[in-house]
């Protein structure tokens, strides 16, 4: 298993200007972690999933590629 991090919003909870909630977890795959994600967060909206242990990355990661992807 690998470590992942599941980048994730919930409405209610978080406004469109928030950076999104990051959970940890160890999983086989991408799916697999997202999986756990929700499972733990029912009303959770995955947004990014990064293989990897350290917060900062996954979210520069997601930032990065969601401002290119705005281009």
């Amino acid at each position: 298993m690998n470590e992942f991090i599941v980048l994730y919003r919930q409405d209610g909870v978080m406004t469109d200007v928030d950076a999104p909630f990051g959970f940890r977890c160890q999983a086989d795959d991408s799916g697999h972690a997202e999986e756990q994600c929700i499972n733990a967060y029912p009303d959770a909206d995955v947004v990014w999933t990064w293989e990897g242990g350290n917060m900062q990355d996954a979210l520069d990661d997601y930032w990065n590629v969601a401002d290119f992807n705005r281009e």
